[in-house]
């Protein structure tokens, strides 16, 4: 591919979110990251708590989160809601590639974010022409699935004290895998204890309790937001964490 004075075109001289997730996936080559550049020409901000998109919605274009913090959850009618996803810059919103089917869940913004959105025709013309980015995407899919397994053992068969700690362990992994986490091994987190709960399965003075419990033992501290973990291997054997499930 080269532009109309016959020379190659050049790489991105900052990629972002996505394509750092999916490069580290598998191998793209300077066109594909190219191809993924003008994603910053669609983003938009979305303010903390705003919806991204809705339960119900057809999804026509495909959305990933470039900066901030945000979930997917499903809702009840009685007002109750359980978050069934933690979504971090380089995660796409609302599934990979499932669009005709209208959306299972919600998808919500934590923190103020940036989220870019590609039209159905545009991004079915990328996969067709960078097989490398459509195969990191299918990679990708694959770990959220796995992710998504790793929730339902976590909240079917660990108690609330190694529960909270693997969503810890898994966090810290994903964070620094994105080059996420501060040099003062946090992160922020900025869940409220009502949210944490609806993550965790458990009630607000539950996950209070879990918080003292894990600080107590010098294992974390949570703060305003921030989440530090100052012996993330005690912690791992703690949560019996593997960490295999995020590779692909």
């Amino acid at each position: 591919m080269t532009d109309s004075a016959g020379e190659a075109p050049s790489a991105p001289s900052s990629d972002n979110a996505l394509t750092r997730k999916l490069a580290r996936l598998a191998p793209l080559g300077d066109a594909d990251r190219l191809a993924l550049e003008g994603l910053e020409h669609s983003a938009e901000w979305i303010a903390p708590g705003a919806r991204i998109m809705a339960e119900g919605e057809p999804p026509t274009a495909i959305r990933p989160l470039l900066e901030g913090i945000a979930c997917g959850h499903k809702d009840f009618r009685d007002g109750r809601r359980q978050i069934i996803a933690l979504l971090l810059p380089g995660d796409i919103c609302g599934g990979h590639g499932r669009l005709r089917a209208p959306m299972d869940h919600g998808v919500r913004a934590l923190t103020r974010a940036r989220v870019a959105s590609i039209p159905a025709d545009g991004f079915a013309a990328i996969l067709e022409r960078h097989p490398a980015i459509a195969e990191a995407l299918h990679k990708a899919a694959l770990v959220d699935q796995a992710i998504l397994r790793a929730w339902i053992v976590n909240l079917g068969q660990r108690d609330a004290h190694e529960r909270m700690a693997h969503l810890f362990c898994e966090l810290a992994h994903r964070m620094e895998a994105g080059g996420l986490q501060r040099d003062d091994s946090g992160f922020r987190l900025p869940l409220t204890q009502q949210e944490l709960g609806s993550a965790l399965g458990l009630t607000s003075v539950h996950v209070n309790r879990v918080v003292k419990r894990l600080r107590t033992e010098t294992l974390i501290d949570l703060d305003h937001g921030v989440l530090r973990i100052h012996d993330l291997p005690r912690l791992e054997v703690l949560a019996d964490f593997d960490p295999a499930y995020l590779s692909n």
